[in-house]
């Protein structure tokens, strides 16, 4: 009897898969930056919001570290979303001088905080290119994020170039840094994936900054003496736009957010308040939904300037609102801003892949955010 119970036990652990195998891991991943995401989108927003009531030095001091430390963890998330998309780049518009205006002012209150003077010589005759733009600013942030880390580690200040210029068919862009510098054994190995020099990196920023500028026909290239800083020199093909023309010396109006009208939709709770604590800061009137079909009746007798939409939520997802708002209310669709903590769900990417609706990905930085509604104005 014992020999027959011994000997089915084995045959059931043959038939059932060991608990590993069980749970692919690559639908683990996705799940795991989305709740990652989410929570760091959470840390970082209530710093941003406590810091603008502090007046304490000391406590700001902390609260700036606490949003820098929440910032790292989230660009490490992002970092292993983007090595593992591999999605091809969307074909638009881009204005790389107002790209690199853009994320440098996403990273100006850090830069602020870390004491590091930003100079900029942008090209006035930089013409307007194609390309995809979430992924050639996330380039820009790496290496605005790599130089910033290399001169606080250095010697705590310093200074940062960033130029522009058109040589021969080629749109040249180059960040300088005044920091420590590549060793000469290191030069050959830093766009490779998982290399890194710094304590809290995990070696992909500039893995994929590389392959994304590699998908746009261009080149980038690194020159560093030790002891001298580092420049990194990228160089992206002139593809004409068609029925586009640049205005020289064009001036930007500055929109303001004051007035506004606008309704933000997510599930989240602790995201809702964030959002519109903030925007009603700068001077907006908002309305709040935790679901997409509570967001709908209120559109029924409600006109908005801008919506800001989930796409991740529980009954109606935020593609499913999207596709009702085209059929309904088509006048609102390009002013619809998708924020997402899902950066790596095929659902969402094949989406976004689809759309020329901005997005923003959990977490951001309040900025960042405002940047993106009045580019929708």
């Amino acid at each position: 009897m014992e020999e027959k119970k011994v000997g089915k036990e084995i045959e059931l652990q043959k038939k059932s898969p060991p608990p590993r195998e069980m749970a692919n891991l690559g639908d683990l991943i996705p799940e795991l930056v989305y709740k990652l995401n989410n929570h760091f989108a959470s840390v970082i927003g209530y710093a941003q919001l406590l810091l603008f009531k502090m007046t304490d030095q000391e406590a700001k001091g902390y609260l700036e570290r606490i949003i820098e430390e929440a910032r790292q963890g989230s660009q490490i998330i992002k970092s292993v979303a983007d090595f593992a998309r591999k999605r091809k780049p969307q074909k638009e518009i881009v204005d790389l001088n107002k790209l690199i205006k853009m994320a440098l002012a996403m990273e100006a209150p850090n830069l602020r905080f870390k004491r590091i003077d930003v100079i900029k010589e942008l090209s006035p005759s930089i013409p307007l290119t194609q390309g995809d733009t979430k992924k050639i600013e996330q380039v820009l942030l790496n290496l605005i994020n790599n130089a910033q880390e290399a001169i606080s580690e250095f010697h705590g200040v310093g200074r940062i170039w960033v130029k522009t210029r058109v040589v021969k068919d080629q749109i040249e862009i180059t960040i300088s840094d005044d920091g420590p510098g590549i060793a000469s054994e290191n030069i050959s190995k830093i766009f490779n994936p998982f290399f890194t020099t710094k304590e809290k990196g995990i070696g992909l920023g500039l893995t994929t900054s590389l392959d994304t500028i590699k998908e746009h026909r261009g080149t980038m290239r690194v020159r560093s003496e030790w002891g001298k800083g580092s420049t990194f020199i990228i160089t992206l093909p002139i593809i004409k736009v068609e029925g586009e023309e640049k205005k020289e010396g064009e001036k930007s109006v500055k929109k303001s957010l004051k007035g506004k009208k606008g309704l933000v939709i997510d599930d989240e709770p602790s995201f809702l308040y964030l959002v519109s604590e903030y925007l009603e800061r700068e001077g907006c009137e908002i309305m709040t939904a935790t679901d997409a079909k509570t967001a709908l009746t209120i559109l029924e007798d409600r006109d908005f300037d801008f919506v800001i939409c989930d796409i991740r939520m529980p009954e109606m997802s935020g593609i499913e609102f999207y596709r009702i708002i085209n059929e309904k209310k088509p006048s609102l669709k390009d002013r619809i801003i998708f924020s997402t903590g899902d950066t790596l769900g095929d659902t969402t990417r094949a989406f976004f892949e689809l759309v020329t609706n901005p997005q923003v990905e959990k977490p951001f930085n309040f900025d960042e955010l405002k940047e993106v509604i009045k580019s929708i104005l």
